[in-house]
């Protein structure tokens, strides 16, 4: 685990995050001036032609499975099983469509990955979009009551009736976005085909689509499980095998926004939390647990690398002792992040999503921090300091030293109206080879520092602070 250059390495990913499309446009033209290069693109495209122009065969010899088809917003959505034909293998097809259009685009399993949407031909095409809009013509979410944080959700528009047999697209909207640790892609709801047999009170899931949010995420190559636990599968069964008409009556879905993921919380030594636990402290009368901003962020290297009011959230936790607050932010330029604060302002240790499987990137070890100044006061117009002594992986040791500057005190309602007691501006630099200054908001009853700038020679980011819970 880096603690020591964390904050010049993560700017250094955002730097390249920020400039990533500048690089690739110019790499590009760099490719494309040579002949041989030209020449070799147009025949893999049109090798990619032949093989979509096979699959669209293959799609549209068999019949569609419409008692599958879903409506999400207004997108209907299809999956197709293709057996093996000649020395083509089994794989899967996925047809996307609307209502009020006659074109078709699919996608398909090309090996481990997924091809490129390719729009159907519409002359056989044409009528796939109406055929698959009829299967849900009535297609509107709704949400069974209950009291967790994941929502159980039905459709029914997609129901099917059978005897005792029905069938409905069902899910969870997941009050908080999860990760998908093989994949390492985040979702918030998944979606199942069930299957009930009403008689013995038994259901079974057919398909499954994950969804987040940049859209549909592509099915892994083993089958997905159900999300649903034992509770939510009973709550369903009782709900699709009773009168149908009830269904009407169910709660149209809430968009809620999600929570964050559980990321790991980054570990403190023993000897550093003891040393931390007796540095002084505010007087903290209130506590936070939500902070929202928006933020704009350059690179002084790449002016073209901007990003302009993008949105940001910091969830606030008690961390591993007094005075440490455990800060997760979702929204920022780089990975999402767990940081563990002391009083919000010195970081001590960060973990990132990418470190889910719990490898870690230790160049150096974070091992004492020393203050000067009145730290437990901060008062307006004074001048205080602290240091951060490192240890490098070699042995050998270092020092981070910041010196910081004290505004002067307003109300913090004149930042955010939901703000209680004094808010004053601090500022810290450093002189190392970044030339890094940060100014914060020390908001003084709740004894929290709050970034509002963050400025090196690589970038420049500003936080904007537009609510608080």
């Amino acid at each position: 685990m880096d603690t020591g250059r964390t904050k010049e390495l993560f700017a250094v990913s955002i730097l390249f995050r920020l400039t990533g499309a500048v690089f690739t446009v110019a790499l590009t033209g760099c490719a494309l001036q040579g002949n041989g290069m030209a020449d070799y693109y147009k025949r893999k495209a049109a090798e990619r032609q032949v093989q979509n122009q096979a699959m669209a065969t293959r799609v549209q010899a068999r019949p569609l499975p419409l008692d599958t088809t879903i409506k999400l917003g207004k997108t209907l959505l299809l999956t197709i099983d293709l057996p093996a034909e000649g020395t083509e293998p089994a794989t899967q097809a996925r047809l996307f469509a609307s209502c009020d259009s006659s074109k078709v685009s699919m996608d398909y399993r090309s090996g481990k990955d997924w091809s490129d949407p390719y729009v159907l031909p519409e002359d056989p095409a044409r009528n796939m979009p109406r055929q698959m809009c009829q299967a849900v013509r009535d297609s509107a979410w709704k949400q069974l009551p209950g009291d967790s944080e994941d929502v159980v959700l039905l459709d029914p528009g997609t129901l099917g009736m059978e005897n005792s047999r029905r069938s409905i697209w069902a899910g969870i909207d997941y009050g908080r976005t999860r990760v998908d640790e093989s994949e390492g892609e985040s979702y918030d709801s998944q979606f199942e085909r069930v299957e009930f047999d009403c008689s013995t009170r038994q259901a079974s899931t057919r398909l499954v689509y994950r969804i987040g949010d940049k859209g549909l995420l592509p099915p892994p190559l083993q089958p997905l499980d159900s999300a649903l636990d034992k509770e939510q599968r009973a709550r369903l069964i009782g709900t699709v095998c009773a009168e149908p008409a009830n269904l009407a009556q169910l709660t149209t879905l809430v968009i809620r926004k999600k929570l964050p993921p559980n990321l790991l919380t980054p570990e403190l030594p023993a000897p550093l939390l003891a040393q931390l636990s007796a540095l002084p402290q505010g007087r903290p009368a209130h506590t936070l647990s939500h902070l929202q901003f928006t933020y704009n962020a350059a690179s002084p290297l790449v002016p073209s690398a901007v990003v302009y009011d993008r949105p940001m959230d910091v969830y606030l936790q008690p961390g591993p002792a007094h005075g440490i607050w455990r800060e997760q932010a979702t929204g920022v330029l780089g990975n999402e992040r767990v940081t563990l604060r002391w009083r919000g302002l010195i970081e001590l240790a960060a973990t990132s999503r990418t470190q889910l499987a719990g490898k870690t990137d230790q160049r150096s070890l974070l091992t004492r921090i020393d203050l000067e100044g009145d730290w437990q006061n901060v008062k307006p117009g004074s001048a205080i300091a602290y240091s951060k002594n490192f240890t490098e992986s070699t042995g050998k040791p270092f020092v981070q030293k910041f010196e910081c500057s004290v505004g002067e005190s307003l109300p913090a309602t004149q930042t955010v109206a939901s703000l209680q007691g004094m808010a004053r501006k601090v500022t810290c630099a450093t002189n190392s080879a970044l030339k890094t200054s940060n100014v914060y908001l020390y908001l003084e009853a709740y004894d929290l520092f709050v970034e509002t700038t963050d400025s090196s020679t690589l970038m420049v980011q500003v936080n904007t602070l537009r609510a608080a819970e």
